[in-house]
């Protein structure tokens, strides 16, 4: 049974391969359908997001991409679009005069530094701390505080399709222990994230990548998280967040696994160019 993925990055922003390699390993594990999602431009320097003069181009070959290869597989045009407090987000100055498919809607910025350059947490662990040192003078809970704040900003002003790895600020967690869980503070921000993407109708992803890249191998959202979102009835969609081709599906069966025994039994995918609800077992979608 088939799998379908709509994280992924490309040559066009941090991926390790160009997009035709990722359509053809898409098509060798027989999925039904596949969404390109590079990182979408901020406006300052960024190693990992796509240049500002590259958008039209990524969009134009995935068009040719679509002609190509359309009767193999359907093809959707998508970015990860960074939400950054003032500044970012689809409906500031975000990419919202182009025609996309879908948005997956992330946080990865969590404040500026006197230089004015922007902290971005998802990096090396001693970057981390030392921006939490230097901005928040290692407080974690206002910086973790901050984090989900944008998410609930994101979630409720650019109404993104998908929200992208929800609990991510938890990714250093093993290093350095900062978050406990399952103390109250943590769990009511959670709890009021949950509320406010319930309301907007966005879906969750499920995101696989600490599977496969970290240890100890880590999903994002962690199984308390997925339980809530379960018990409120929040649509979820897996994703891999793949930078090379071999990746595409890189912990699905032991994710999907994880869901059913927490009472999932569906997906939200993009298919025949409508979200629907999709059943799944730990082989692939039941399609």
């Amino acid at each position: 049974m088939p799998w379908i993925n709509y994280h992924s990055h490309s040559l066009y922003c941090d991926g390790k391969a160009s997009p035709e390699e990722f359509i053809r390993q898409a098509i060798a594990e027989g999925f039904p359908a596949y969404g390109y999602s590079s990182h979408a431009p901020v406006p300052f320097a960024s190693k990992w997001n796509m240049a500002a003069d590259k958008l039209a181009e990524y969009l134009a070959e995935i068009g040719r991409i679509k002609k190509a290869y359309g009767d193999k597989i359907q093809v959707y045009a998508g970015l990860e679009i960074d939400y950054i407090e003032g500044i970012r987000g689809r409906r500031f100055s975000g990419p919202d005069n182009i025609s996309l498919d879908f948005a997956i809607g992330s946080v990865h910025y969590i404040g500026q530094f006197p230089d004015q350059s922007y902290f971005c947490f998802d990096g090396q662990p001693e970057a981390f701390f030392n921006g939490i040192e230097l901005l928040y003078r290692n407080d974690f809970r206002k910086a973790i505080t901050a984090y989900f704040q944008s998410v609930m900003h994101m979630t409720e002003f650019d109404q993104p399709d998908i929200i992208g790895h929800l609990d991510k600020i938890k990714m250093h967690n093993s290093t350095r222990a900062y978050l406990d869980e399952s103390e109250k503070w943590y769990t009511d921000l959670v709890e009021e994230t949950l509320e406010i993407i319930l309301q907007q109708d966005c879906i969750v992803e499920v995101n696989t990548r600490g599977l496969y890249k970290h240890n100890p191998p880590m999903l994002y959202p962690g199984i308390s998280i997925l339980k809530r979102i379960f018990q409120k009835n929040i649509p979820i969609i897996l994703n891999s967040d793949a930078h090379q081709p071999g990746e595409l599906s890189l912990g699905f069966s032991h994710a999907a696994e994880l869901l059913l025994d927490i009472g999932f039994r569906s997906f939200r995918v993009l298919l025949d160019d409508r979200w629907q609800d999709i059943a799944f077992d730990q082989k692939g979608l039941l399609i």
